[in-house]
């Protein structure tokens, strides 16, 4: 893989299991962050599985079919970085081919992970169903990679509501870009 000339954009990988809140609180503090830094764009994991898919790359779900998908998706996050435009990227990112590609080619990388308990996200509801009934999912088939140096954890004990946590996010980061 090469490595880029110069990029100058914010790579910020929001991380976790499915159902930690990952989407929701990158939602929440995407405003402030493009205050801080500049022109910043939300790409949702989700999301971006659906765009490869369009164009004709699918991406399944097994812990192979899951690491076709690193280079392509680095690729695109770095062809977006280079153009002076910061990321906020949730995603699972519990995948060591992911960890260590990403954490090696991308600069300007903010690692946060979204730290939650399997069982929580299924007793607080919300993925129940999806953590019931689907296969290949990370944390329950698939085993979690964890990446050993996140910047900056967040734990979602479903005790605190979301505008907390994503405030307890945005300040975190915040400290982190500014030093």
């Amino acid at each position: 893989m090469k490595k880029k000339n110069k990029q100058v954009g914010w790579c910020i990988i929001v991380y976790g299991f499915s159902g930690a809140g990952k989407t929701a609180i990158s939602k929440k503090i995407k405003k402030k962050i493009e205050k801080i830094i500049g022109k910043t764009i939300l790409i949702d994991g989700d999301e971006l599985r659906i765009f490869f898919s369009k164009i004709g790359i699918n991406f399944g779900y097994t812990k192979k079919e899951r690491n076709k998908s690193v280079i392509p998706k680095l690729e695109l996050l770095n062809l977006i970085l280079n153009q002076n435009i910061n990321i906020i990227y949730p995603t699972i990112f519990l995948n060591k081919l992911a960890i260590n590609k990403w954490s090696k080619n991308i600069e300007n990388l903010v690692k946060v992970h979204i730290k939650t308990d399997i069982n929580e996200i299924i007793k607080f509801g919300i993925k129940k169903e999806f953590y019931t009934k689907n296969k290949n999912i990370v944390g329950k088939d698939i085993k979690a990679i964890f990446p050993k140096k996140p910047l900056i954890t967040i734990e979602n004990n479903f005790k605190k509501n979301i505008d907390t946590l994503a405030n307890e996010t945005f300040t975190k980061i915040k400290n982190k870009l500014n030093n």
